[in-house]
């Protein structure tokens, strides 16, 4: 996940396994995916909304007693991880708002003249919700894949629902469950009116709010009555519930990390209703997340 207390520059740091584990998903995911339909007669698309620099840094301390100073190790990001898959993807989209990233991204471009990419400097929600709209999407022509790996509670629901609509896309969301139960006190009388309009923005709707809060049946002294947050893993399952609503199909998410306090959730949707489509997808998402179970 691409940390937004990072120094400004276009650098990214990274804090744990967890992050090898995503990226591992969709490389291996997209090579399934170009291997599976490169010889059908579809237009392949790639599309990193939330692309970073294309790279991702790890800091690694010093280690006096064996005369090793500190070092700063750099890996591929999503967006070069995505431009190493052979069979390759027709066109690549990489999305960035920041400018100091996006010429990293450029860098990246120009690395591989072979590869038809369009960088986009600009909001991914925006982006996303423009190319939804445009009189393209036969799905016996396009198909796809959206890795979204947004910087917070970024991603709209708007977008979401753009996306299924297209009916031409795999998705895989790194949903920030953090950020939803950070915004999400677990006393309802603490939770404020701006928290209620950035999680209203995320799911599209207010009724997050009572199914988060159910009511409890109790009361305090001045008749006033008490709910209580419902547990993570009931939000991740309401989440899920949500994204029903979007796609035909939505597979059980992966929890992020897999020790500890759980920060993300990883979502595997299917925009393309056919049976087929469907079926394709899931025998390699099923695999895929099975692995890290």
């Amino acid at each position: 996940m691409h940390i937004p207390t990072s120094p400004p520059n276009n650098d990214h740091y990274f804090g744990g396994s967890w992050t090898e584990i995503k990226l591992d998903i969709l490389r291996k995911y997209l090579q399934f995916y170009t291997t599976a339909l490169k010889k059908q007669n579809f237009e392949l698309l790639y599309i990193d909304a939330f692309a970073g620099s294309g790279s991702r840094s790890e800091n690694i301390p010093e280690a006096p007693f064996f005369n090793e100073s500190a070092q700063k190790l750099t890996y591929d990001g999503s967006a070069k991880i995505a431009l190493d898959i052979d069979p390759a993807f027709d066109r690549y989209l990489f999305v960035e708002k920041d400018a100091t990233r996006c010429q990293a991204l450029n860098s990246l471009k120009q690395a591989h003249p072979e590869r038809h990419i369009q960088i986009d400097n600009n909001d991914a929600n925006q982006v996303i919700q423009t190319l939804a709209k445009k009189p393209i999407w036969d799905k016996n022509k396009y198909r796809g894949v959206i890795f979204l790996d947004p910087y917070g509670n970024q991603i709209e629901w708007r977008s979401l629902e753009a996306i299924a609509s297209t009916k031409a896309f795999d998705v895989w969301l790194l949903f920030p469950l953090s950020g939803v139960y950070r915004q999400t006190p677990r006393d309802y009388r603490k939770l404020e009116d701006y928290k209620k309009d950035n999680l209203n923005k995320l799911f599209g709707t207010d009724e997050w709010e009572t199914a988060f809060y159910p009511s409890s049946n109790q009361t305090h002294l001045f008749d006033e009555e008490v709910k209580h947050r419902i547990p993570v893993k009931e939000i991740e399952q309401w989440i899920k519930a949500r994204l029903k609503t979007c796609f035909p199909y939505v597979f059980d998410p992966l929890p992020l990390p897999q020790k500890g306090a759980q920060l993300f959730s990883l979502f595997f949707c299917v925009s393309n209703d056919s049976g087929k489509a469907i079926g394709l997808a899931l025998k390699a998402a099923n695999h895929l997340l099975k692995q890290h179970e």
